[in-house]
């Protein structure tokens, strides 16, 4: 067995050498560290649960295939988010995503604003709901640097590893991104169909 030298035990590239040394139940160390994040991440590009566990399942797998590829110049969770972006996005434009209309989203709204009592929370909720709709509602890419960037709490360089968007581009888009979902959201207000 290979000897492990210089991992900090419980570190990503600590189950990597494992995994790299013939360990391969070390690999599920590195699945429950960042399962979660590659989920949610999949899940805010692809809109659908079953296909953002699909996607994240895929990229641990791909990950997994290619573990002994990953030069460790970035952190593995960088690696893992790049396969889980591009995979998510390649999907999505596959399947040429639905948007949603604004007709779509009172019934949610609705829903949370009756059966929250307290006043603050229902603010929140739908707040978070407006938030949810006009994210759905950008294209695929830009929904995954929306995520990766206040969601995951990645900085622009790491996301441009992930996306292979140069850092100025990345500001570039992020910042249309946000002035779209700002637009989407506005339109959803005025129209204030969702309100009691």
């Amino acid at each position: 067995m290979r000897q492990i030298s210089g991992m900090e035990p419980g570190s990503d590239k600590y189950y990597i050498e494992k995994v790299l040394a013939g360990n391969v139940n070390a690999f599920s160390c590195l699945v429950e560290a960042h399962k979660d994040k590659a989920f949610n991440l999949a899940f805010r590009i692809c809109g659908n649960r079953e296909e953002a566990e699909e996607i994240a399942q895929d990229a641990f797998l791909k990950a997994y295939k290619s573990l002994s590829d990953f030069r460790m110049k970035s952190s593995f969770a960088t690696w893992l988010y790049r396969i889980v972006y591009n995979t998510a996005v390649s999907l999505v434009r596959t399947r040429k995503g639905k948007v949603l209309s604004l007709e779509e989203f009172p019934a949610d709204a609705v829903d949370f604003l009756s059966t929250t009592e307290n006043e603050e929370e229902a603010a929140v909720e739908y707040k978070n709901a407006l938030i949810n709709f006009a994210l759905q509602n950008l294209p695929e890419d830009e929904r995954g640097l929306i995520t990766l960037y206040y969601y995951n709490e990645l900085q622009a360089d790491e996301i441009s590893k992930i996306t292979g968007i140069n850092k100025t581009n990345l500001k570039v888009k992020l910042f249309r991104a946000r002035q779209k979902m700002a637009g989407i959201i506005r339109k959803a207000e005025m129209k204030n169909v969702f309100l009691p």
